[in-house]
């Protein structure tokens, strides 16, 4: 169950998009939540890459999808899960 106090580490989830996802992902332990979070800051990163690339609109795409991130973790931290559409079904299912 979840604290009822403000727990910031899910903003520092996802900070550093894929890289903080995959390092609070092994140093988790069986807390669930934090790794389905996890799982979210991955794939988030992974498409933040891939947006990248794409002539002219690439990099306002990769930093509205880092803020939109950063907004999913800072709810998390005060306990209001926000749903990301599709992948947090899919992080529920690996977490």
């Amino acid at each position: 169950m979840a604290s009822k106090e403000n727990d910031f580490t899910y903003v520092i989830i996802y900070l550093l998009t894929w890289i903080t996802g995959i390092i609070f992902f092994v140093i988790s332990g069986n807390d669930k939540r934090k790794k389905q979070h996890s799982i979210q800051a991955i794939i988030l990163g992974i498409i933040g890459l891939v947006l990248r690339f794409i002539p002219l609109i690439g990099l306002p795409l990769l930093v509205l999808v880092w803020l939109y991130g950063l907004y999913i973790g800072y709810m998390a931290s005060i306990n209001k899960e926000q749903d990301i559409p599709y992948i947090t079904d899919f992080a529920k299912q690996y977490a």
